[in-house]
């Protein structure tokens, strides 16, 4: 599946998805697109700096991948967003943001069919 039309599904999910965006695993941006709705919490320099944040994150995590496993998916909730990060094959990073109150169960399931 296309980058862009997944992005396109995961928006669809719900008016509460925010941005969906793509990264690799050096934190680079691929791919964003956003909903027309929503107010720009953040200036660019920041998301940019999130993104780096959430692959270094990443690659932490797969140190530990013979102890506990593969890391599925990472939420990070805050008053006014969630952030969810999920593996988008082996070298990037999917990187949603939604309202605080969406169920983020909605977009993983969504993220799921995909494969």
């Amino acid at each position: 599946m296309e980058i862009q039309d997944a992005a396109e599904k995961i928006l669809k999910v719900s008016p509460s998805v925010r941005v969906v965006s793509v990264c690799d695993l050096k934190g680079k941006l691929i791919f964003s697109a956003r909903s027309k709705k929503v107010n720009i919490l953040v200036s660019k320099k920041q998301s940019l700096g999130s993104l780096k944040a959430a692959a270094y994150d990443w690659k932490q995590r797969k140190k530990l991948l013979r102890s506990l496993g593969a890391c599925k998916y990472v939420v990070a909730e805050y008053d006014k967003v969630k952030r969810i990060v999920i593996p988008a094959g082996r070298n990037h990073l999917l990187y949603v943001t939604t309202s605080a109150t969406l169920d983020h169960n909605k977009v993983i399931r969504k993220v799921r069919s995909f494969r």
